[in-house]
């Protein structure tokens, strides 16, 4: 080990864990889809109103 070299990185397993991760949860696709359709809706509804008041800004100055 030289003064310039790179330091040596030590893998540590958290205790309990036995080496191997269990896998992510799934969801069912109906839930998925309900979500997705959340944010799908909740970007229209931003949209909307950002253009609702570009709308009112520009109308109220005429």
């Amino acid at each position: 080990m030289g003064l310039l070299s790179p330091p040596r990185l030590i893998l540590v397993t958290p205790v309990g864990w036995g080496g191997a991760a269990a896998p992510p949860p799934t969801y069912p696709r109906r839930v998925e889809w309900f979500f997705t359709g959340l944010i799908g809706l909740a970007a229209l509804l931003t949209l909307w109103f950002a253009g609702y008041v570009v709308y009112r800004l520009y109308s109220d100055q005429r």
